[in-house]
Order: C-alpha cells, then structure tokens, then sequence
C-alpha cells in the first residue's frame, strides 16, 4: 500500500503519465471497474489518482452489486462510469441505490433519465430521504401542476434535491410567497419547469430579501413579479446586491440619485436583468454619441428604456434619424422616447407609411423647435416631431392620420419583412468583411 500511495503521488506531481501506467498495478476495484465498465485501465488510473477515495470502497460489498444494479436498470456502461466518475459516493450504499433504481423505474423513466438524476443527486437522498417523503413531493409538484411527462426530466433530474424539502414547511411557502406577489401558480409551475432550484430557495433569507430589494429599487409589486417570472434564476445562492448592485452603481456615477432611480425603475427593470446592461448603453451614449454625462442623464431618466436597447440599435436609429430624417443627433435630447422605441416595429414603418400616404406634414413640427440646421436649410420651417412619431399604440397612431389601422397594420408587417431581410444582407457583408481583413473569405 506505502507503495502505491507512493506512486500515485508521483504521477500527481510529475507529467510522464507513459512511463507510471507501466509500473500501476490496479487494485481489485479498478481492475474490476477496468473489466466490467470497459474502460481503459489508464483511465481508471487517472481517474484513481484524483480521487484517494476510490480505496476506500470495498470490491464484494459495495462495487460489484452497485455496478451490477445499474446495469441490470439498464444504463448504459459508459454513462455508468461517467456518473462514478462525478459522484463516486453512489457505490457507498448498493442497498439503498438499487431502491432508488426501483423507485425511479416505478416512475418509468428511461435509463438516460435514471443516470441524469444519480449525476445529481445528493448523498442526503440515498442516506435519510425516504420515499414516503418522495412521494409526498411527488404529489404536491403534480398538485402545482406539473405534468406527469415534465416531472423528471424537467424538474427532478436536473435538481433532485427538491425530494429532501418538506412540502409544508419548505415548498408551499415558496408558492404562497410568490402568489402573494400576484403571480398564478400555473406561473410558479412554468418557472419550476425552466429552473427548478427555484424550489430550493428559503424564504427567509433569499425570496423576502431579494423581493425587498427589488421594491427598495422603486419596483411596483407588479414589476417584481414580473420581473421573477422572466428570471427566475435570480432567485439562486446570490445576494441582490451581488446581482443588481453593478448596474444600479452604473446609475449612481452618471448622478442619477435615489428618487430619480427609484422613478427609472418604476417604468422599466429590464436594464436590471439585461445583458450588459446598463454599462454598455452609458457607455454607447457617452463615447459613441458623444453626450456629455448630464445629457445622457437626462436621456434615461425620461426615457429608462434607452438602457435595455442594445447599442448597435442605438446608433441605427442615429443613423436613421440623420440619414432619412435629416435631423441631428442633438434632437434627441428634446425627444428622448425616440430613442427608446423599436425602428424596426414603430419608426421606420410609422416614417415610411406617412411618407407614402402624403402625410408627412401631419407629425411634423415647426423648425423653431427643432435643432436642426439641415431640416432648416432645406427648406425648411418643418422637422419631424420624434415624439409624436413613437407615441402611442398603433390604432392611436393611425386615428391621428386619419388612416385605417388595418391599412398601417398590413404596411407595418411588409415593412418588418423588408427590414429583417436588409438586415440579414448586412450582416452577411459585415462578416464578408471581417473575414477578408482575416484573410480567410474565399468567396468571389
């Protein structure tokens, strides 16, 4: 034994893996996990060096059978040894594992499924989690409405720890809490299904804490909510300082103070779960566009959505607002909406359907109130009214026209079409492009 423990201790420290596998001498248990899983007694050498624990297992009493268990549920030898591999602790208790083996054939799941859940399944599960207790977990995920199809390859075998809560004291709190927020439980079932360590949270100390951050912030009920169901997986180990406290400092340092964040939270929280968000669209407003630190405060404030646009839309609509609306990145500041809204769904099909219908003069403004000197060197006493362009849904859009919605409506989705297939050629020039100053574009 002082041998080997010698020699592993070697090929932990030293590179020349050749020249120690052919001094290793398995022991009954590798050679045994070697032959019966068909693995590559190098492998199971590596595999031995990392983990000492291996020698701790004895080959009669616990390998074999626990082997011989998996392989009679039918897992795959290679998924067998990939799950001993990361949780090596399932060959501890045979007796215990090949209970939860029947236990997971009683559910009829197949044998990837079977191999998923052991992957992830924490020792508690095999020493003090009855399956009385499983199943009350069982019923109570069915009673939230998670269908029977869902229920393992979903919820339990991506966290099987759930079937260590307590339904009373553990589970149902999570749910009334979220209810109490105005979420439906077919909404906390949904959230359950996309990140079931959902149901792994403690209310006390993440759940109430994350909420009352979130509502500190200056979120309504309503929003923080909302804000849960399309991101659960804030609701994981982290603070909300941890998560959120990055981006609201963002707020902080362009001098947005407490009342003015509570009131750009108010109207949007998607800079709060965004990628990137909000640094890169700061950045974009100061160095791109070449606001000033007050301007572009004064931008999100009384537009917060300019921070969930991602840059590169950002200088498509300056680009729009210059290129075909003859205006100047100036105007902006006087209508900051109109950076916030959609130039592929609201701007440009709004532009375009006025143009087309002659109707151009209607959301146009006299030239005093616009910064413009373009639009009043060519002509003009007129520029757009950016904020009249965004404002309101639709139908109200086409009422102040005197158009048909149906008509802007049919307009706006032919529009939508062009503009996605433009953007599909551009991107591919782009990449041409990228690819030619690489020197690796073989095209013509």
């Amino acid at each position: 034994m002082q041998a080997r423990a010698r020699l592993m201790a070697e090929v932990m420290t030293d590179g020349r893996m050749s020249h120690y596998s052919e001094l290793y001498q398995p022991c009954p248990v590798e050679d045994f996990l070697s032959n019966e899983l068909g693995v590559w007694s190098y492998n199971v050498m590596l595999f031995a060096v990392a983990n000492p624990a291996l020698q701790t297992f004895d080959l009669e009493s616990q390998v074999r059978p626990a082997v011989r268990s998996l392989k009679a549920a039918n897992i795959d030898v290679t998924d067998i040894w990939f799950v001993i591999t990361k949780h090596l602790e399932i060959l501890r208790d045979p007796i215990a594992l090949q209970r939860w083996l029947d236990f997971l054939s009683l559910q009829a799941l197949d044998s990837r499924h079977m191999a998923n859940f052991l992957l992830k399944a924490p020792d508690a599960l095999f020493n003090s989690c009855t399956q009385a207790q499983a199943l009350q977990v069982l019923g109570w995920l069915k009673a939230l409405g998670v269908k029977q199809e869902y229920l393992f390859p979903r919820v339990l075998c991506p966290c099987p720890a759930i079937l260590l809560q307590d339904v009373a004291g553990q589970l149902q709190p999570i749910v009334s809490h979220l209810t109490s927020l105005g979420l439906e439980p077919q909404h906390v079932m949904r959230m359950a299904c996309m990140h079931p360590e959902l149901l792994l949270v403690c209310v006390d100390t993440q759940l109430r804490p994350l909420v009352s951050y979130l509502e500190g912030l200056g979120c309504s009920t309503c929003q923080v909510a909302r804000l849960l169901q399309e991101v659960p997986q804030a609701l994981g180990s982290r603070p909300p300082q941890a998560l959120f406290g990055s981006r609201v400092e963002a707020l902080r340092r362009m001098g947005i103070d407490v009342a003015e964040l509570r009131r750009v939270a108010a109207r949007s929280t998607l800079w709060l779960t965004m990628k990137g968000a909000p640094h890169e669209q700061i950045a974009h407003l100061r160095e791109a566009m070449g606001f000033t630190a007050e301007q572009a405060r004064d931008l999100v404030t009384a537009c917060p959505a300019i921070l969930s646009e991602k840059p590169l839309e950002l200088q498509r609509k300056v680009d729009f607002l210059c290129a075909t609306l003859n205006m100047e990145l100036g105007d902006c500041l006087a209508h900051p909406t109109y950076l916030g809204a959609s130039l592929m769904q609201i701007i440009g099909p709004r532009h375009s359907f006025a143009v087309s219908k002659g109707l151009e003069a209607k959301l146009q403004s006299p030239g005093g109130t616009c910064s413009s000197s373009v639009v009043r060197n060519k002509g003009g006493a007129w520029g757009w009214n950016l904020t009249q362009l965004v404002a309101g849904e639709d139908v109200d859009f086409a009422d102040s026209l005197g158009a048909s919605v149906n008509e802007y409506e049919g307009f706006r989705t032919a529009f939508e079409e062009e503009y996605t297939a433009k953007l599909s050629v551009d991107a591919a020039r782009e990449f041409q492009e990228e690819l030619k100053k690489l020197g690796i574009y073989e095209g013509a």
